[in-house]
């Protein structure tokens, strides 16, 4: 009984902060419900509905997948309509998750800091201590990271990230002091101090998949260090991420006829997290971009584990990495060989370039098609790795990333346009809304500044 009540009081904690009308405003009674032991705090952060979900407008932005005019027209919300056109103003007054819940996420993280600071000053340090530390410290550098995606300019490969608007940090569980907006750059630097630090502190094995582990905390880095064109050490982290993660996942042992070809926590996965669910990824009239459905060769099983054709010739996205009907968000195996690979591959060192996609790709064809690569052009060798992650990483809300930072390339920018119910609706490179705009009425309550759009 006394497990159920604390677990109870846990659940109260993680619905307070939802129902409150904007996160940066001061909560109710927040003294009843905080956590007192290491048990609460494992529960606290074992809550898969707050810390392993993530937002999906970086999905409806992306040209990973095309609507026609009739899916168009019954998306549930009109965030996901103007959201998949660019809209100056996608949200038209409704409130979008994709804000609110990394910062919940955040403000849990918090409470967790502080109940375990307190608990180091009574009772002194304990391994449990600090694994839990560690975890905190990740799912609110997480929180942080996927914030920035959406919501502040890309990191400039040769701009003033200085000078450019980051997130508001937030350090503790107290939101009543006023919000300030940081710089872009004390933002991801605080990002890589809180993974450093969780990356030293957490276990090299949990379970399940939704705990953080010191191999998630380096994946996060090898994400990091990439879109901060910081290849040297992109390539350190996805390596000791692969070194102390051993599984891998060969797709000849999946069964395509199933509906659901991948169990949920199945080799492939180093850390579980999922993108929020909305009316675009249910639609059946929601299909794959052609170009990309076009690079996966004769005996690339990718196309079968996670693409069925339709009756009209189009493919679907519609089997997940995650076993279920919601789209992986997490770190995998396939993404740190790719961040290796393309870190190699942009430092001219080919032959270890080579062998990270080869070793990928070799797990992925038919048993008897793969023949590994041999591309000595460095350009060539970038081009055929950046064309993988499109194919590996399709539908995980990575695509806008990777648009936010390769558009920095001339070689590499794209304009992306749709045509919908007649009209055409173009996304040119380095546009204004590659950045989401903050919620109205987050502005309104926090008078934080808003996003030029």
């Amino acid at each position: 009984m006394k497990n159920i009540l604390k677990k109870s009081k846990l659940i109260l904690l993680a619905g307070l902060l939802v129902s409150c009308e904007g996160f940066l405003d001061p909560k109710p009674n927040q003294s009843l419900v905080v956590p007192n032991t290491l048990t609460d705090v494992q529960n606290l952060l074992d809550n898969t509905t707050v810390f392993n979900n993530q937002g999906t407008l970086p999905l409806l932005s992306t040209n990973e997948f095309w609507a026609t005019d009739e899916a168009y027209n019954g998306f549930a919300t009109v965030v996901e309509q103007g959201t998949y056109r660019w809209a100056d103003d996608p949200y038209q007054g409704s409130f979008t998750s994709d804000w609110s819940d990394p910062y919940s996420q955040v403000f849990y993280a918090n409470v967790a800091l502080e109940t375990l600071a307190k608990i180091e000053e009574e009772s002194g340090v304990s391994p449990q201590l600090n694994e839990l530390k560690g975890a905190a410290l990740f799912h609110r550098s997480y929180a942080y990271f996927n914030l920035l995606q959406q919501f502040s300019p890309p990191y400039s490969r040769d701009g003033d990230n200085e000078g450019s608007l980051g997130i508001v940090l937030r350090e503790s569980a107290d939101i009543s002091t006023r919000p300030v907006r940081a710089s872009l750059l004390e933002s991801y630097s605080q990002i890589q101090t809180d993974l450093t630090m969780a990356a030293e502190l957490l276990p090299q094995q949990a379970s399940p998949k939704n705990r953080a582990t010191k191999s998630a905390a380096l994946g996060v880095l090898a994400r990091f260090y990439l879109i901060t064109f910081q290849y040297e050490q992109a390539i350190q982290a996805a390596e000791a991420a692969l070194n102390l993660y051993q599984n891998r996942l060969d797709f000849n042992t999946l069964n395509f006829a199933s509906s659901r070809p991948f169990a949920r926590f199945n080799n492939e996965m180093i850390f579980y997290s999922v993108l929020s669910s909305v009316s675009f990824h249910r639609s059946a009239q929601v299909y794959a971009d052609s170009t990309i459905v076009k690079l996966f060769e004769e005996g690339d099983l990718r196309l079968p584990a996670y693409f069925s054709k339709s009756s009209s010739g189009y493919y679907n996205f519609n089997k997940h990495l995650t076993g279920l009907p919601f789209l992986f968000g997490g770190i995998s195996v396939g993404e740190m060989q790719l961040i290796a690979a393309e870190g190699y591959a942009r430092q001219g060192n080919v032959q270890a370039a080579s062998a990270l996609l080869n070793e990928l790709l070799s797990l992925r064809y038919q048993t008897g098609t793969w023949v590994d690569l041999e591309i000595t052009d460095e350009d060539e060798l970038l081009g055929r790795i950046l064309e993988e992650r499109k194919k590996e990483l399709f539908g995980r809300g990575i695509r806008w990333t990777d648009l936010r930072r390769l558009n920095q390339y001339p070689t590499y920018q794209k304009s992306l346009i749709r045509e919908i119910n007649g009209e055409q609706f173009t996304l040119e490179p380095n546009s204004n809304r590659y950045v989401f705009p903050i919620p109205d009425d987050e502005i309104q309550r926090s008078g934080i500044s808003q996003n030029p759009r």
